[in-house]
């Protein structure tokens, strides 16, 4: 007797899908786009701190973002919790919430000083405490940028998968 004759695995046939890709919305992507931008200009303020207008443009970009960012991330947080399947994205989700609430806070308390000076009083954080928080600020973009891409990637741009 020969070996048995093998044929072929039948073609799999597979559902054309009409529903919207996975990802988000046009404010979730306008979101991303100002956190990229702000992302750069914090890097150029580190390289080039005297530049004062990309301060007033990093300044107003964290403020709108701040104002997006907020009413967004209360709707997003429950939805996506309850559809959450994988631990580890869900830990990584958490951990990314954490890095957005360290950037932005820190980064309201450094504009805090601006808002005295437009008021009209000329007050500062003491040096150590600005040194601190442009640290944690600084830090904290970089863990939530690497976090972002991480969580866009394993949720939003799904690679390899349906």
């Amino acid at each position: 007797m020969g070996q048995a004759i093998r044929h072929p695995a039948p073609l799999a046939i597979t559902r054309v899908s009409h529903a919207p890709p996975r990802g988000g919305n046009l404010r979730s992507g306008i979101q991303t786009a100002l956190f990229a931008a702000l992302f750069v200009s914090g890097l150029a303020l580190w390289l080039w701190p005297q530049d004062a207008i990309v301060v007033l443009a990093h300044l107003a970009g964290g403020l709108v973002l701040l104002v997006l960012l907020v009413p967004w991330l209360v709707r997003h947080l429950p939805t996506g919790l309850a559809h959450s399947q994988r631990r580890g994205f869900t830990i990584l989700s958490w951990a990314l919430l954490a890095a957005f609430v360290l950037v932005l806070a820190t980064g309201v308390a450094m504009a805090l000083p601006v808002g005295a000076w437009i008021a009209g009083v000329v007050w500062f954080w003491p040096r150590e405490v600005t040194e601190a928080l442009s640290f944690l600020h600084l830090w904290g973009s970089w863990a939530a940028a690497a976090g972002f891409v991480l969580h866009l990637g394993l949720r939003h741009w799904a690679w390899g998968q349906p």
